[in-house]
């Protein structure tokens, strides 16, 4: 569920829509309180504390973050985590490619398998969260493919090129479909032409 929490009327609505939520669950299926988490998006630097939801009498457990997807979401949107898990799986993924080369693999398959096994992490979901990092995030993302480049002996892909793509490609998509929400704002900004 997501909410905009500005005042107290409009807590005390979101509050009546898991309630009716919870009920609706109840009738169709069995809602796991222990598995269900809370997360208060907030931007300002003095966050309101609100009190933990309640459903079928158990508090349901606020986080700081949460994993939807593949995607890790933390309450400011900064993706910091996320980027953090992907670095952290890259590293495993590049010391494969230190390996072969060590072997005198031919630089081509190297590149292949980075675009295969390195380039998939560093590019999931991307279109949803690169546009939002910060300078910071972006540079440790970049990282990893300058260091794929320099094992490989090969330049790799431009990471940003390939989001840039992806986010126009969706672009199109939404823009052409016409049952889509956005189809008609997205269509009036995205030029149509193929690449």
């Amino acid at each position: 569920m997501l909410a905009l929490l500005n005042d107290f009327a409009s807590y005390q609505s979101y509050l009546s829509s898991v309630v009716r939520f919870s009920s609706w669950c109840s009738k169709i299926l069995h809602l796991n309180v222990s598995k269900t988490k809370e997360m208060c998006i907030d931007f300002r630097r003095n966050r309101t504390v609100i009190s933990p939801i309640v459903i079928n009498g158990e508090p349901v457990e606020q986080v700081d973050s949460f994993k939807y997807l593949g995607v890790i979401l933390d309450e400011k949107l900064s993706f910091t985590e996320h980027v953090t898990a992907v670095q952290k799986k890259s590293q495993q993924r590049l010391h494969v490619l230190r390996k072969l080369r060590a072997f005198y693999v031919d630089p081509l398959l190297l590149l292949r398998l980075y675009r295969s096994i390195i380039e998939p992490l560093l590019t999931y979901c991307s279109i949803c969260y690169y546009p939002a990092l910060s300078v910071k995030n972006r540079n440790r993302l970049l990282k990893i493919s300058h260091v794929s480049a320099k094992i490989i002996g090969l330049p790799t892909p431009k990471l940003s090129e390939i989001i840039d793509h992806a986010i126009l490609k969706k672009a199109r998509a939404v823009a052409t479909e016409s049952d889509h929400p956005l189809s008609t704002s997205v269509s009036k900004e995205i030029p149509l032409y193929k690449m």
